[in-house]
């Protein structure tokens, strides 16, 4: 096969993966369901707002990513990728702004997340225990 031939065909290939949506959960990478619970967000605010953010956000499965959702505001819809080398990377939008997380575990093997947004915000999530409410508490 000539090489000219090959390197369309891989084009074709990385446009059709690119295209085809959120990735699943990569090989070894825990799967929507392990994110669910209640968080408290810790950081700055973006767009320009000089301010710090502390409050609580709730995660929950959808398909094959996860909505962070605070209690006022746009929610956040994540997936995983699309950097496959990367396997702790979720990405989405919240309200229009691109949104990066990279996910490891506490000891007790709970989720921790580390965010930044175009708009400048960045926050950890730090899970909360199970009886904790999600707002307002």
């Amino acid at each position: 096969m000539s090489p000219h031939r090959m390197s369309a065909r891989w084009g074709l290939f990385v446009v059709s993966i690119l295209a085809a949506g959120p990735a699943s959960a990569k090989p070894g990478t825990p799967g929507p369901a392990y994110f669910t619970g209640s968080y408290e967000r810790i950081g700055r605010l973006g767009g320009g707002i000089a301010a710090l953010q502390n409050d609580r956000v709730t995660i929950a499965p959808e398909g094959q990513g996860v909505v962070i959702a605070g209690c006022t505001g746009a929610a956040l819809t994540m997936g995983f990728g699309p950097a496959f080398e990367v396997t702790n990377l979720m990405t989405g939008s919240q309200a229009g702004v691109t949104v990066e997380c990279l996910f490891h575990n506490n000891g007790y093997n709970r989720p921790i997340l580390t965010c930044r947004a175009a708009d400048g915000a960045a926050f950890t999530l730090w899970p909360l225990p199970a009886t904790a409410p999600s707002c307002g508490g």
